[in-house]
């Protein structure tokens, strides 16, 4: 017997304590059908028998056309029914009077016992006509869950939405994702989702477009994979990497707009990119970090970080992955932290580092994933997991991972 609380125990808990523990305890041994255990347990309780460590108590059921054999073993005394079979529908009223004989007349049984409430701390109070000395209760967690803009509160636990199990301990909103069937990849504009299928794009006012996949679709430009280049008088194709706004992030080391029509050289050939406001981030293959002033497109500070591989922004903070370290820079380029990782993601509640490698993070400014295999852990402002993910694809309102028979998109924020 434990006492719970926050104070030492009061005389009237240490006189109600010494009344429980008079009480018989026993060791219960069922052997009978699963589903009519709590009724021999509640029977128990019922008569004063309270169900621990203790004495034995045997207690053996047999059920078959509606007749019940009951056999009772409890210390040197031994009983059963085998002359007087009982009904099914009788079972539990004949269970308790027999038990009766065995329990009722010993003590009575406490009026006062103790419930203890697990929330955010542990809250013990007395309750009468209490069948325990003791009763534990977890209090129920109420979340708020939003799909399709619609907001209910539920309980914590497992749920199934857009065909995958997620499990809800907080504040969710899955407005964010939705489920497109047989779909190659999804894009978004202003006017709504377009879907690509079987070479052709399908708008939300209706119009097809025959085109080969493109890298993104902004309003209603189609921005391909490859782009002609034009700097210095030359002129050379080179592949989007990404998009921010109207801004396309160009593998040689330049941005442009949308349009195309004009081109500015940031760094070298880019391994990866980050953007935050008015701020680019770029790491490139020769090892440069540079951020560029997007206002002014001025470079305001440059760093070179051997061996590094990966690029992310959290607050006005840059993160860089390099051999077996990740470096926090702040907004002016100076080195604040290191610390061991093997690879790194990010979402809008932080740096998620890896100490060992359990997969791979992609990385963008709308959070990051985890592939591990074919399965896919989205981290945003909420965490979501997919299974059977053949490609990941991200988007400046988004992430879209690519399945057998489907894209799912969960939208960032």
């Amino acid at each position: 017997m434990y006492y719970v609380g926050e104070t030492e125990p009061a005389t009237e808990d240490l006189l109600l304590i010494e009344q429980w523990m008079r009480m018989p305890v026993i060791l219960l041994l069922y052997d009978g059908p699963s589903e009519m255990r709590t009724t021999v347990e509640n029977c128990l309780i019922e008569v004063g028998a309270l169900i621990g460590v203790g004495d034995l108590f045997y207690v053996k059921v047999r059920k078959q056309s509606s007749l019940c054999y009951v056999r009772l073993v409890y210390k040197d005394q031994s009983w059963d029914n085998s002359d007087q079979l009982w009904k099914e529908d009788e079972f539990e009223n004949k269970l308790r009077e027999k038990l009766k004989e065995y329990f009722s007349s010993q003590l009575d049984r406490p009026e006062v016992g103790y419930r203890v409430l697990i929330a955010d701390r542990v809250i013990v109070e007395k309750r009468e006509n209490q069948s325990v000395p003791v009763k534990i209760e977890v209090a129920e967690r109420i979340v708020s869950l939003t799909v399709n803009d619609e907001q209910r509160l539920v309980s914590e636990g497992f749920y199934n939405f857009y065909g995958r199990i997620i499990y809800v301990d907080e504040d969710t909103d899955l407005s964010t994702t939705a489920f497109f069937e047989n779909t190659q990849m999804v894009y978004k504009t202003s006017k709504g989702y377009v879907v690509y299928r079987d070479g052709a794009l399908f708008f939300p006012d209706g119009r097809k477009v025959v085109s080969p996949e493109p890298f993104d679709v902004f309003e209603d430009r189609l921005i391909p994979w490859r782009v002609n280049v034009r700097s210095e008088g030359s002129s050379f194709v080179t592949t989007v990497v990404g998009r921010f706004d109207d801004t396309l992030v160009l593998s040689c080391g330049m941005i442009a707009p949308a349009d195309l029509s004009w081109f500015l050289r940031v760094s070298g050939p880019i391994i990866e990119w980050a953007q935050v406001e008015q701020r680019l981030y770029v790491l490139d293959i020769a090892g440069y970090v540079r951020a560029i002033d997007l206002k002014s497109r001025r470079t305001l500070w440059e760093k070179l970080v051997p061996n590094s591989w990966g690029i992310a922004t959290h607050g006005n903070e840059v993160y860089v992955g390099s051999g077996e370290r990740l470096l926090r820079f702040n907004d002016r380029g100076e080195l604040v932290e290191e610390q061991f990782c093997q690879d790194f993601g990010v979402s809008s509640k932080g740096i998620i580092a890896l100490t060992k490698t359990e997969g791979r993070f992609i990385r963008s400014r709308v959070g990051s994933v985890l592939v591990e295999g074919s399965k896919a852990t989205v981290y945003t402002d909420q965490t979501f997991e997919f299974e059977d993910v053949q490609k990941v694809r991200f988007f400046d309102w988004g992430i879209v991972l690519v399945g057998e028979s489907g894209c799912w998109v969960v939208e960032g924020r």
